[in-house]
């Protein structure tokens, strides 16, 4: 399923976006606090994230920046209902964000363009594998590739045995 994860202080604007996006298909993530969002962020891979672009604790562009450091390549959306000239400038230019959409948002826009990220996202994780392949030798680019799976897919690539060698499952 995909995977989205979404940040903002208000109850009901990550209520109306869980219900349309669950709606479509995605495994909504949301969160209220930026600290937490990153923590789990650590753990879980996501190739889209909805910010709030004014939040109390950190601000979207301030998320964002750290969020990028753990999952750049990730396709970043800034909703904002509250942002003039000067916010928007800002959350291209320092949070480098793919697309910023104002609150009230437009259900179709908001679809659309989340699909166009699922898009970019997998065009670019297309590409680094390809270039990577060519680039690295083989031992290294098993290594890397192993990263980007648990990356995805945490867990996936770590079996725990038994001491007889019999692999045993998870509680």
């Amino acid at each position: 399923m995909k995977k989205i994860l979404i940040l903002d202080d208000e109850t009901s604007v990550l209520n109306a976006l869980q219900r349309q996006l669950i709606r479509n298909n995605w495994q909504v993530i949301s969160f209220k606090h930026p600290a937490t969002a990153l923590d789990y962020a650590k753990h879980v891979f996501f190739p889209i994230v909805i910010t709030d672009y004014r939040m109390p604790q950190m601000s979207g562009v301030e998320f964002l920046l750290e969020f990028q450091k753990l999952q750049p390549y990730a396709y970043k959306i800034m909703l904002s209902g509250q942002a003039g000239e000067y916010g928007m400038t800002e959350a291209i230019n320092q949070a480098k964000i793919d697309y910023f959409i104002h609150k009230p948002w437009d259900n179709c826009q908001l679809l659309n363009q989340i699909d166009k990220g699922l898009n970019h996202y997998r065009q670019t994780i297309k590409h680094l594998l390809k270039t990577n392949s060519k680039r690295m030798s083989r031992e290294d680019y098993l290594i890397w590739y192993e990263k980007l799976v648990e990356q995805a897919c945490p867990s996936i690539t770590k079996v725990k045995k038994n001491p007889l060698g019999w692999i045993e499952a998870e509680d």
